[in-house]
């Protein structure tokens, strides 16, 4: 039998975004990750770095020295290695430009102005580009130019505050929420202005922040604090009856109990229709005022059984349920298989990788992961000699240390 894992990398139609090239000067998390979300679409991303490579292909190696920070957000690119603080370096880069759809980067802003490859220069090369921007703030304001991670992004925009811990500690929602939102942001601010070009012929400059992103994704929780004057934080749990219980096996299951017919539901799975008839329990605003009692009554009831039997029972009495998953469990999830959101990749490198796969599915045009992170500058010879450079031309520009290539070639 077929592994899923297999089959989400098997279909070999074009892709949505098939013949939109993309030149990506991005580093780290957020620039990277709205550039592999166009490559996994079909566009052919060339990666541009600095002789020597990103700091990013270093970060979080273990101990074979697999960079799988690297390789989870850059796999299925292509790689030309150009020293952009040269002239030359800078000539090379627009004459790419020349024949690409998108221009991708998440410098601070200015920084590309200050090289000489800002908008202007690349709307020169290029009149139909579209240069997208990842930024901190965003474009306008005092702070625009200020550095950003995706910490600080999470801290600006409410998000550190609204997780605080029981004990008042500002905390992560998660590491590289800001960074993942605002580059989901990002290549759906370049997948809206490729749409406008198709309609007006005209390219355009568009920018994500961390800071939106944040916001945006926490748009119904500012816009209640604003109208209240108050800071709603989550709770440990939802309601008393929605949220995650420990099991008898000490795992955990998730139930969402968040209105009445899906208590009585849950009070049969329970086995306990005296809660259900008891008045302290039996309406929703009842319930939240008695919560002080439900909660440990619930709590004590679910450590009776061990998780998969709790799972059970609430699936088969419709309650919403499921079992708190580690990373690890996703490995051997039924639905996140069968859905392509994890893959299996055979690397000319590491060999057999499974990664993330696309979040979303067009029909028409499956998303398809590559199957390999690019060495440093594997590309750059193919893309100059494309581009009208002699051999000996390219040769030189090695010597100079203007460009570099790698010796890996492709299988």
């Amino acid at each position: 039998m077929s592994d899923p894992r297999d089959d989400a990398v098997a279909d070999d139609r074009p892709g949505a975004l098939a013949g939109i090239r993309v030149l990506d000067f991005t580093r780290f998390m957020q620039g990277p990750y709205a550039t592999k979300i166009m490559a996994d679409m079909g566009a052919a991303v060339l990666k541009v770095e600095r002789p020597g490579g990103e700091w990013d292909r270093r970060l979080r190696l273990a101990p074979d020295g697999f960079g799988g920070f690297f390789h989870a957000l850059n796999r299925g690119k292509r790689s030309v290695s150009v020293d952009i603080t040269t002239e030359a370096g800078r000539d090379i880069v627009l004459r790419l430009a020349a024949d690409c759809d998108v221009v991708v980067e998440n410098f601070r802003p200015g920084v590309m102005d200050r090289l000489g490859l800002g908008y202007d220069k690349f709307k020169a090369a290029n009149p139909r580009i579209i240069y997208a921007g990842a930024s901190g703030y965003g474009p306008h304001g005092p702070r625009h130019r200020e550095p950003m991670y995706d910490m600080v992004g999470q801290a600006v925009s409410g998000v550190s505050d609204f997780m605080r811990s029981s004990e008042g500690v500002p905390r992560l929602a998660t590491r590289g929420m800001a960074d993942s939102a605002g580059g989901m942001f990002l290549a759906m601010a370049v997948l809206t202005a490729l749409f406008m070009r198709e309609r007006t012929g005209h390219g355009q400059r568009v920018d994500a922040s961390l800071v939106g992103a944040c916001l945006g994704m926490h748009a119904a929780e500012i816009t209640i604090a604003l109208r209240d004057g108050k800071v709603h934080r989550p709770p440990g749990r939802v309601t008393s009856t929605s949220g995650a219980f420990r099991c008898g096996d000490g795992r955990w299951v998730v139930i969402g109990a968040t209105d009445q017919k899906l208590w009585r539901n849950l009070t049969l799975a329970l086995e306990r229709d005296d809660l259900f008839t008891d008045e302290r329990f039996h309406r929703s605003r009842v319930r939240e005022q008695h919560r002080d009692v439900l909660e440990p009554l619930l709590e004590q009831i679910f450590l009776t059984r061990d998780r998969d039997d709790w799972v059970a029972r609430m699936q088969q009495h419709n309650v919403p349920v499921a079992p708190v998953n580690s990373f690890l469990d996703l490995a051997d999830d039924p639905d996140v298989l069968a859905n392509g959101y994890l893959v299996r990749q055979t690397d000319r490198r590491w060999g057999e990788v499974t990664t993330v796969g696309h979040p979303f599915h067009l029909s028409l045009a499956p998303a398809r992961v590559g199957d390999w992170t690019p060495e440093l500058g594997e590309d750059t010879e193919s893309e100059l000699l494309a581009l009208g450079f002699t051999a000996a031309q390219v040769a030189q520009l090695i010597d100079d240390g203007v460009v570099e290539q790698a010796p890996a070639e492709r299988t």
